[in-house]
């Protein structure tokens, strides 16, 4: 997925985001508008490149639009680019008052960090590459960026990925203050900022309500854990594959033959490489750890005694744990309190190492 990020003023018009989302609510499509500087006397300096990228922008092939203004940071879908706004797209109003040089219509809507000017420097925007100034890390300061302005991301994320194809983020964009209580406690008790917001922000969702669910029943002695082992299973799944995409792309790029080593998911054949692309599941990665050459190029690349001995016993451990669970779940049979208060002690990192937390401290040691 193509990015973009853009700056916007919230002088020129206040609640900006909130004027799009009520119609966003509404419709189920807004039109944001980029305005045209004031400031800007000159043609755009990518502009050639940047028709070329808005002109394969479909449903199909979505944009991925960055929306900050380096307090608060968004990131919108975005299914089409227009010169000028079709009359069954509504916009805010304001837009009347201003010069718009492109209408980005968008059907979703999330938000990443919300006023935390140094977050958004150090662990959002630190994660882009300026595509068309020599792809350096993205500079807030002395830079000469005109935007819209495309960026890539040195660890791509799709903030899009959802199971359900009708399930859309912007219905429920803005915390509840419970969910913001139970996040700043995880953060502060268990994670830690940098690791929390290293987290895939649909990880984070899962780890929230988790942690919301497991605190309103776990003194119900005859609740059912099953959803709540559930959602940590796919905050697993998904930091899982984040990680196993770094460690094959290392292992990949000391031994280029690994790349064309087979697996296959239900009846589904794939080459290593494939996985950068495609989540695998919980057997297929302690499969592919266990396969021989994969083994051999851990052991010979990489020096870390720690990390081998995470990939080697500890994440098949916790795989073998969390499908043993899911196992009893599928079959119909409740998940006990003290299954649910194992995995969520793993996962939180209560009384011992966070699991969650591991995955990301490992991944950013490649």
């Amino acid at each position: 997925m193509k990015n973009i990020l853009v700056l916007y003023n919230p002088y020129y018009q206040e609640n900006v985001i909130e004027q799009h989302l009520e119609i966003l609510k509404n419709n189920g499509s807004v039109a944001f508008g980029k305005l045209r500087s004031k400031l800007r006397d000159y043609e755009h300096p990518s502009q050639n490149l940047l028709n070329e990228l808005y002109s394969e922008v479909s449903q199909d092939t979505p944009l991925q639009l960055f929306l900050t203004d380096y307090n608060s940071m968004y990131v919108a879908h975005v299914v089409a680019v227009k010169e000028d706004k079709s009359k069954d797209i509504e916009a805010p109003k304001y837009y009347d008052e201003f010069d718009v040089e492109k209408w980005y219509i968008i059907d979703d809507l999330r938000l990443i960090v919300s006023n935390d000017f140094q977050l958004i420097r150090d662990n959002i925007l630190a994660n882009f590459l300026a595509t068309n100034f020599n792809n350096r890390t993205y500079a807030i300061y002395g830079n000469k960026y005109v935007y819209p302005m495309q960026v890539t991301m040195k660890e791509e994320i799709n903030y899009f990925e959802k199971e359900d194809e009708n399930f859309k983020y912007y219905t429920n964009i803005f915390k509840s203050d419970l969910e913001l209580e139970i996040k700043q406690s995880l953060i502060d008790f268990s994670f830690g900022v940098e690791i929390f917001y290293s987290y895939h922000a649909n990880t984070q969702d899962n780890v929230i309500s988790a942690e919301i669910e497991y605190l309103q029943n776990k003194h119900n002695t005859l609740y059912d854990f099953s959803s709540v082992v559930i959602k940590y299973s796919k905050a697993v799944e998904l930091e899982l594959h984040r990680f196993m995409k770094i460690l094959f792309q290392y292992l990949t790029s000391q031994e280029e033959k690994l790349q064309e080593l087979p697996y296959t998911i239900q009846g589904n054949d794939y080459r290593l490489a494939d996985i950068q692309e495609h989540k695998a599941n919980y057997g297929t990665y302690k499969y592919l750890i266990k396969n021989p050459e994969i083994k051999n190029a851990i052991n010979n690349y990489i020096h870390n005694g720690t990390l081998r001995y995470f990939i080697f016993s500890t994440i098949p451990y916790f795989i073998k744990t969390m499908q043993n669970v899911r196992n009893e779940s599928v079959h119909g049979a409740s998940i006990s309190l003290a299954e649910c208060t194992k995995i969520r002690d793993s996962m939180l990192g209560i009384g011992k190492s966070s699991f969650l937390g591991d995955l990301i401290v490992y991944k950013k040691s490649f």
